[in-house]
């Protein structure tokens, strides 16, 4: 089966999706044409590949006012993105503060959100709230409460921690992904991309199933060990961390040693618009630094098994 395990609702919008939204409601201020919007939110070859750049490919995205009409074209869009990969499978990060100025209770966005994949893209798509570690803790807290709500609690796939990992805090995050973890729910961390080992250590006492990226646990054996005694799964982006610039040699990337140090890894394709990437790519990008076809296949296997711990997979 093709699961995605690592990719997010804003980086699988569709450039031309969004500027047939700017044309459409007369967003002039925002770009001029497709090209603009695809200028925007992808890469250009001699753009500086760092974290705060690769950010302001999404910027566009908060600059419009979302309706639930654009909410669901946009879903339908990325859903047939879904369709053109022949994903089996998707797990898709996705936040809803941006969606609030609609006046809806956040239950209600994020009912909205699920019933429009159901529609496109029926029983495929695993979605994942995203907190963002930047965001105010009253309003992470009263996000994460949705866990305990049961109208809420069968539409959710997981729980995701994004944004920038200097913010960490183990005393902040580990009762609420302890709740979420007694639901039942993957719970993953954004750590060691550009943070140290130090920040996967403490996501990891924290309680969480996943990591996003974790490369800099290569740093520290003592942290790999861990994660091996405690069977976390790495999910492991290869282009995104390119074009961030936590991956500079053309030649190498930690998920080797990750895999060699027997670490559990699935792939995915994270933000696949800015990364011009798809879960295709992502594995020739892993090929390219050395992965063999068993390493391959046992991280596709590991992507299925980790999907039917928190869900049930649809028939192939």
């Amino acid at each position: 089966m093709r699961i995605d395990t690592h990719r997010h609702f804003g980086g699988s919008i569709p450039t031309a999706f969004v500027w047939e939204t700017i044309r459409e409601k007369a967003l002039h201020w925002l770009a001029e044409s497709h090209d603009d919007v695809v200028a925007q939110m992808t890469f250009a070859e001699d753009e500086p590949r760092t974290f705060h750049r690769f950010l302001d490919k999404f910027r566009i995205l908060d600059e419009i006012t979302w309706t639930p009409e654009l909410i669901a074209g946009s879903i339908e869009a990325t859903c047939a993105e879904f369709e053109r990969e022949r994903l089996d499978y998707v797990w898709l990060d996705f936040s809803i503060n941006k969606y609030m100025r609609i006046g809806w209770h956040k239950k209600e966005a994020i009912q909205f959100i699920h019933d429009c994949f159901e529609q496109f893209y029926p029983g495929r798509v695993g979605l994942v709230l995203s907190l963002k570690y930047e965001s105010m803790q009253a309003s992470q807290r009263q996000y994460a409460a949705l866990i305990e709500d049961p109208d809420v609690v069968d539409l959710l796939f997981g729980l995701d921690l994004v944004g920038d990992e200097n913010h960490y805090s183990k005393k902040f995050y580990k009762p609420i992904i302890k709740d979420w973890a007694a639901a039942g729910k993957m719970t993953r961390a954004h750590v060691g991309e550009y943070g140290s080992a130090k920040n996967v250590k403490g996501a990891i006492k924290s309680g969480v199933t996943n990591i996003a990226h974790g490369i800099k646990i290569t740093d520290d054996p003592d942290v790999i060990k861990l994660a091996k005694d405690l069977g976390i799964c790495f999910d492991i982006a290869p282009t995104s961390n390119e074009l961030t610039g936590v991956v500079t040699d053309s030649e190498f990337h930690p998920m080797t040693n990750m895999l060699f140090s027997g670490l559990r890894l699935t792939v995915g394709s994270d933000d696949p618009i800015q990364c011009d990437t798809t879960l295709d790519k992502e594995f020739e990008v892993a090929r390219s630094y050395g992965v063999t076809e068993e390493q391959i296949e046992k991280m596709m296997q590991e992507a299925i098994r980790m999907t039917e711990q928190f869900t049930k997979l649809p028939a192939p």
